[in-house]
């Protein structure tokens, strides 16, 4: 088995602040999710493979793990579900969502049968509250060959998912080469579950990115998504969109940062939102310059700030945003240091776009091995994940993160 980087641990053990708390993951494990239930409970999901790995990609199996965190420790993990030919990617990855009576909703990826390297599409389990078992409710785009539907992401507490699916002519020409931006087209669609079944489903945006995580959030009065969006000219800037009373309000411009790119950067924008405020971070390269940036919402996401720059001038993206308190928020990205090397840097932003200090929180390899660093917050803790080799946790108090931005 291999050891943990010795750049991470002496990252780690320099800030007494951090402790490790990594879950009973195997080796090989990565693209970590955390969902939170109503009273702030966290969950923690993972992808692992599952016996030997050497034979073609259909014949190889993986399971989908969850951990609950009780205050001190994870606990032991539970299979959400198992099998041969999943689709295991660094950035399109399972996701999961807990409901205020305790049900749980996750999804993953199945490759199809007889199909190319990215045909694959989606399905969707569920647990129902005190159940032992979770049961498949749901597929999609899983007949596809060449093409995908991917890139889910479930709203808070809710039964409600927005992810990228191909238009419904299909066409598709396997965009996670990132080339020929033009020549292949998503689209953005949700799903409305209630208990096993759909009860609605429908199209968002009919021309999208073809490969960054979409992300959503819940408001006083309903929902907030936004996504990377593709516009005329090879312009890939993030949009959003809010449902209220049962409708989707139409696309709008995040903020015209202009970037363009022929084809997908994969890596797409992060919410977070309570009550009347949201705030989405996300990368831009506009003018070959990386930026990390923020804007927020008093309003439920009908209008946003001009952009808060977060990294410190190296960024390599890939943030994570969650609500601080009430009014603050805080954020986690990737920032590019020595050689091959990047660290996870964390950042509180206050409600009124205060940007407190940043803080160095591990070292890790600067490369789609490390996956999207995620954070929740609960209670007095912020707890990280990520992968090094395997998937791993870190807590720090909001204390201790205070006490340092004085430093």
């Amino acid at each position: 088995m291999k050891k943990p980087c010795i750049w991470l641990l002496l990252a780690l053990s320099a800030s007494a602040q951090v402790r490790r708390i990594d879950p009973t993951a195997g080796e090989g494990s990565g693209m970590p999710y955390f969902a939170q239930r109503k009273d702030g409970a966290v969950y923690l999901s993972w992808t692992e493979p599952v016996g030997a790995q050497t034979g073609p990609p259909a014949e190889r199996h993986h399971a989908l793990r969850v951990s609950h965190w009780d205050g001190t420790a994870w606990t032991a993990p539970e299979t959400i579900t198992q099998g041969a030919n999943w689709f295991v990617n660094w950035a399109d990855f399972p996701a999961l969502t807990v409901l205020p009576d305790g049900s749980m909703l996750a999804h993953w990826l199945a490759r199809s049968e007889g199909g190319g390297k990215f045909g694959y599409g989606i399905k969707v389990a569920r647990r129902s509250a005190h159940a032992a078992d979770w049961k498949q409710i749901h597929g999609m785009s899983l007949d596809e060959k060449e093409d995908y539907a991917g890139f889910l992401a479930f709203e808070p507490g809710g039964e409600l998912a927005v992810f990228l699916s191909p238009p419904p002519t299909g066409g598709g020409h396997g965009a996670h080469e990132h080339g020929g931006g033009a020549e292949h087209r998503k689209t953005v669609r949700f799903v409305r579950f209630r208990g096993d079944r759909v009860v609605a489903e429908g199209e968002i945006d009919n021309d999208a990115c073809t490969c960054c995580p979409t992300a959503v959030g819940r408001t006083r009065s309903g929902l907030i998504a936004a996504y990377r969006d593709h516009s005329p000219g090879e312009i890939r800037d993030i949009s959003v969109v809010r449902y209220t009373n049962g409708v989707w309000t139409k696309p709008v411009n995040l903020h015209a940062d202009g970037w363009k790119i022929n084809g997908c950067p994969t890596d797409g924008p992060s919410i977070a939102s309570a009550g009347s405020r949201a705030a989405i971070a996300w990368l831009t390269r506009a003018s070959g310059e990386a930026k990390v940036q923020v804007a927020l919402s008093s309003d439920e996401g009908k209008s946003f700030t001009k952009p808060l720059r977060l990294d410190s001038g190296n960024a390599l993206g890939r943030p994570a945003i969650a609500m601080w308190d009430e009014a603050g928020y805080v954020a986690v990205w990737l920032e590019k240091t020595a050689g091959t090397e990047a660290e996870i840097r964390l950042r509180r932003i206050g409600g009124d776009g205060t940007l407190h200090p940043v803080q160095s929180v591990a070292t890790v390899a600067a490369s789609r091995t490390t996956g999207f660093p995620k954070l929740a917050v609960a209670g007095n803790q912020v707890i990280l994940a990520w992968r090094d080799q395997s998937v791993r946790a870190a807590v720090l108090t909001k204390q201790e993160i205070e006490s340092k931005e004085k430093k």
